[in-house]
């Protein structure tokens, strides 16, 4: 959805920076594979591409699928399936796998800066309230923009931010609505 809102200017990333953050989340990733079962023999991958948002869970899903645990992208871009009892360490390597080989972009790690951060406000407040609105749907007021912009400046990240919370969409109505009226604009990290 386009929205008459100028676009943000995101912070630049060099290929080193860009490297450095890739490299930072795929020892995250081996770590908690590793922690959560120990002596686990971690496969060695290669990263294929970046992933962006908007296409990581049909990617994910279709990667896990091939790794024999069929999975789903849902309306709201989660990546659904069953993991049959026996197999919760199978289907971590499987992800693990996927993962790796799709990770997400890195800049999508990178905290927003005050341009993104308007242009986030700016939409949720101007664009996607009257959406939900049309669709009979409330949420939490905003706080101002000055409050948003500081919320997501505190210290350990961005517990504290508001985020428009659909009040009685949940399930189907909610996976719609978040196609209809999706609560992240786009080019907030291009």
């Amino acid at each position: 959805m386009a929205t008459p809102i100028p676009a943000p200017t995101p912070p630049a990333l060099s290929d080193t920076d860009r490297q450095t953050l890739a490299e930072k989340a795929q020892a995250t990733l081996r770590a908690d594979l590793v922690s959560t079962y120990p002596g686990v023999d971690v496969p060695t991958v290669t990263r294929e591409r970046f992933l962006r948002l908007n296409e990581a869970a049909p990617v994910i899903s279709a990667c896990m699928t091939a790794e024999g645990f069929p999975s789903y992208a849902t309306l709201s871009d989660a990546v659904a399936g069953y993991v049959p009892p026996g197999r919760e360490q199978a289907n971590a390597i499987a992800s693990y796998i996927c993962t790796t080989r799709f990770p997400l972009d890195p800049k999508y790690s990178v905290p927003s800066n005050d341009s993104q951060l308007t242009y986030l406000y700016l939409y949720q407040t101007t664009v996607l309230i009257p959406c939900l609105a049309f669709a009979h749907i409330t949420v939490d007021p905003p706080p101002t923009l000055k409050d948003f912009i500081d919320s997501n400046h505190v210290e350990g990240g961005s517990a504290a931010v508001w985020t428009p919370v659909l009040k009685g969409a949940a399930g189907a109505l909610g996976d719609g609505i978040s196609k209809q009226c999706p609560i992240m604009p786009e080019h907030l990290k291009d």
